[in-house]
Parts: C-alpha cells; structure tokens; sequence
C-alpha cells in the first residue's frame, strides 16, 4: 500500500467541504442578493463565462444553472477570442462572469478587463480576497474555502457551484430555491460517509490506463472535474463527455470490459443517460454508476448510492465520489495526489 501521507492535504480538504459550503453561504449570501438586484435593476439578459481548469468546469455549472434556473441566454467563452484575437464585441446588457481559484489567472483577467472597456457589468469569483481580478471588476463574490494546499481543487470547486447557484436563484427571485442549498452539506456528508467503500472499489482500477467519464446537463461538469482529477492525481487518460454526445461516433471505440464512470442523477437528464446504459451494456462496457435512482445502480456493474437531492444540486454533492475516487485510485497506484508531477496551483497562460 501506498504510504499514508500521500494525499493528506487532498484528503482533509475534500473532507472540509460540507463546513466550507456552510460559511460561504453564510459569508456571501447578501453580496449575491445585491447582485442579482443590480441584475435584474440593469435589464441584464446574457451571460459570457470565462475561467481555466478546474473553474472553467465550475463555469460549466453556471451554464446550465443561468439558463434552466435564471432563464437567462448563457454561454462561455474562450480566452483567446480577446488576448489573442482582439474581438470587438459589444457587451452592452451583458455579465461578464470571471472564475479564477487564485484571481490570477491572466487570460481571465485580460478578457474581464477588456469587457468592461467594452460596455460589459463585470463580476469575478474567486477564492482569494483582494485578488487581483477583483481589483478590476464592478463586482467580486468570494468562496470561503480558506486556503487550499492540495494542487487538485475540491473545496474551492463546490463552493463556487454554491455561489453560481445562489447567484442563479436570487437572480430569478426564488427565495425558497435558494433556501434549499443548504441542505448540500448533509448531502455531502452523506457521500463522505462511503468513503471506505468507494476506496475498496478504487482498487479495481489500478492498472487502468484510459476510460470514459460521463454526465448530461447540470452534472456534465461532473463528468469534467471527474476526468480532470483522474488525469491530474492517477496518471490516467480520461475522455469526458457529454452522455448524448458519446452516443454520437466516439462509443464506437467501447470494447468489453472498457470501464465507464457515468454520473445520472434523478431528473431530467436521467432517460438520456439510462439509454446510455442501455448502449454500453451491449457493447460489454464496465459501468461504474453514480446516482441516487436504484434502476440506474441495479444496472451497474459498480453502484456508488448518492442521497436523494434535487437535481440542480447534484453537481455540488456526486462530484465529491469523484474527488475520493481519484484520491483512492492515486493511492492504489502509490501516487501522491497532492503534488501531481509538472502542474502547480496557480497556472498563468493568456
């Protein structure tokens, strides 16, 4: 076995999730409230995202969460399009939404920053007080996960979806909406509480070189971070994919026994990835399914029991089994997750 301190730092802050969801909320929740006031006051209609690494997954979520949640036409865009390609856009009647971990990140800054020149109302989230997006930025929201010595995100991670969600539903002006989010850390807790049987079936996929991660809609950004943390802590070559899109041309390459980690959810994504399952069956995949819906795990060749929960709020709570699940695998395979070879935590690219 893999010695005991590989992965502490990743281990205790996966396991702080619950309380840093907890002060977020606490510490954020009427800074949102202004926002979404300031919002709804400017006749706000669209949403540009724009984040690297783990908070562009993140921004992920606030794609589907503006748009099922705020109804409001959301999309992310790429860096380039302003540090390399200079677009003059106009960015009247638009949020731009910046998503930096460290509030370092130089592309998102760059492109923030061009925005507002441009006539956009700018906002950062960042996990970092006075960082130096929030220093250029109409508005700033922070996570309060406090720091994060790990490379690999996970706190940081969940309490961004906490603050994009309360953002979403305090825009729509649904009190009782956001009122429920605070039930996610006894959700996750809840997910914390397996730990040991998710460990047990880590070990199964040691020698695993490449697999598929999967999810649709609002958990698609499981299915990213998931993949993002295998390849970050495991050595692994994940290809993540959006579960409709698989069924496209790239499940053509699943042979027998191709593990395949699929996260579905009750709700309305949930038929999508259950025919999913029915394609991968016939073609001899190994499932390995996180879900909450028994049909789903009982089809499984690996069930991972996640709590009933609402589905807007399954990314916050599934994609902990993710993050234990890397952590476990890179131990299995005597890696220490914490420092994964050649990545550091803060990554400045344009």
């Amino acid at each position: 076995m893999p010695k005991t301190s590989a992965g502490r730092l990743m281990r205790k802050e996966i396991i702080e999730q619950p309380a840093a969801v907890t002060a977020t909320l606490a510490a954020e929740t009427d800074k949102i409230r202004q926002l979404a006031e300031q919002l709804r006051k400017n006749g706000v209609g669209h949403v540009l995202l724009v984040a690297r690494g783990t908070s562009d997954n993140a921004a992920m979520y606030a794609r589907y969460a503006f748009s099922v949640i705020s109804h409001k036409i959301t999309t992310m865009m790429a860096t380039s399009l302003m540090t390399v390609y200079d677009v003059p856009f106009d960015f009247s009647n638009t949020l731009v939404l910046g998503i930096s971990q460290s509030g370092q990140s130089a592309g998102v800054i760059d492109f923030v920053q061009s925005a507002k020149r441009q006539g956009a109302l700018t906002c950062a989230l960042t996990n970092t007080p006075d960082a130096p997006i929030s220093r250029i930025t109409d508005y700033s929201l922070c996570t309060h996960a406090r720091e994060e010595s790990s490379v690999p995100a996970t706190k940081t991670y969940t309490t961004a979806l906490s603050v994009l969600h309360q953002l979403a539903t305090l825009w729509a002006g649904d009190p009782k909406r956001a009122k429920a989010i605070y039930d996610v850390p006894k959700w996750q807790q809840a997910v914390l509480a397996v730990e040991d049987e998710i460990k047990d079936h880590a070990e199964r996929y040691r020698y695993m070189e490449n697999c598929a991660v999967m999810g649709r809609g609002l958990s698609f950004c499981s299915a990213l971070e998931t993949a993002l943390k295998l390849a970050q802590c495991c050595h692994v070559v994940p290809s993540p994919y959006s579960g409709v899109d698989f069924l496209h041309g790239p499940i053509a390459s699943i042979e027998e026994g191709f593990p395949c980690f699929l996260f579905a959810p009750e709700g309305y994504a949930l038929q999508s990835m259950s025919e999913l399952v029915d394609a991968l069956e016939r073609r001899g995949a190994e499932t390995v399914v996180i879900s909450n819906n028994a049909a789903m795990l009982d089809r499984a060749t690996i069930g991972l029991r996640m709590p009933q929960m609402p589905e807007e709020f399954a990314p916050m709570v599934e994609v902990v089994a993710g993050q234990l699940l890397a952590l476990h695998l890179a131990r299995h395979k005597r890696l220490n997750p914490d420092e994964p070879p050649g990545i550091s935590k803060v990554t400045l690219t344009l």
